[in-house]
């Protein structure tokens, strides 16, 4: 049984990034991103976590939210 629990801290915090992120808001769907990383136990879901951040910043660096 133990494979199949999930990280639930780790889930919470990415859902919470993509929701912060679907409104718009990313400066705190980034620092939620780094810390669903640092969260993961699994390599896929450290390193999407950290793609995902790297997106949120470079949309605030460059402009590109409409909000």
């Amino acid at each position: 049984m133990k494979g199949n629990l999930r990280n639930l801290r780790y889930y919470n915090t990415a859902e919470a990034a993509a929701i912060a992120e679907n409104f718009g808001h990313y400066e705190k769907a980034g620092k939620l991103w780094l810390k669903a990383m640092k969260l993961a136990m699994r390599q896929v879901n450290a390193e999407w976590s950290e793609h995902r951040s790297q997106y949120c910043q470079s949309v605030l660096r460059n402009g590109w939210s409409q909000k």
